[in-house]
């Protein structure tokens, strides 16, 4: 009899989370900075990306809520999310509805206080997401992203800046949205 071949590892499996993690300190505002994903959509509409808040709730020190106010065709749209809690510190799952349509996420890197780049997976595609706690961050942090961006192989020619002004601080619209990535 033959083996078969193990299952090949996932992109995410090589990403170490940040190891002093705190949930509490992770809350709060957040800005959208920048994003690599081979993403079709994103390489089409990468002259419309919006200004984009997040705001992260830590829920009893296990799982986030998320909410991100970003606008679409000139409206402010409220998305919210919930980050449960993975098998490992720094790991968290995001359920959508249906088969495989769950996102792993893990935060990668965090001062807490300034930046945080964190990786999701769906499927076997990968993105990295760079936020800051202002609309811009310094350029040594923009460098660690794109070494962060090349570690898991993407590229600069799929990494996009996010626009620094227009942000939405309240929704029009509010809707609940699976894991997008």
């Amino acid at each position: 009899r033959r083996r078969r071949p193990p299952p090949p590892q996932s992109p995410l499996e090589k990403v170490a989370a940040q190891e002093e993690l705190s949930l509490p300190q992770l809350a709060g505002r957040w800005f959208l900075v920048g994003m690599a994903s081979r993403c079709s959509y994103l390489a089409e509409h990468s002259h419309r990306l919006e200004a984009t808040v997040v705001t992260v709730t830590d829920l009893v020190g296990q799982s986030l809520a998320i909410s991100t106010f970003r606008k679409l065709d000139g409206m402010c749209w409220e998305i919210r999310q919930r980050y449960l809690p993975a098998q490992a510190h720094g790991r968290f799952l995001l359920k959508g509805r249906g088969y495989g349509s769950k996102v792993d996420v893990v935060v990668g890197e965090t001062d807490h206080s300034s930046y945080a780049i964190l990786y999701y997976q769906k499927g076997r595609s990968i993105s990295v997401k760079l936020y800051g706690r202002t609309s811009q961050v310094s350029d040594a942090v923009v460098d660690k992203f794109e070494q962060r961006v090349r570690a898991v192989g993407l590229s600069e020619d799929v990494t996009y800046y996010f626009p620094t002004y227009g942000f939405c601080d309240s929704a029009d619209e509010f809707h609940i949205l699976d894991g997008e990535l």
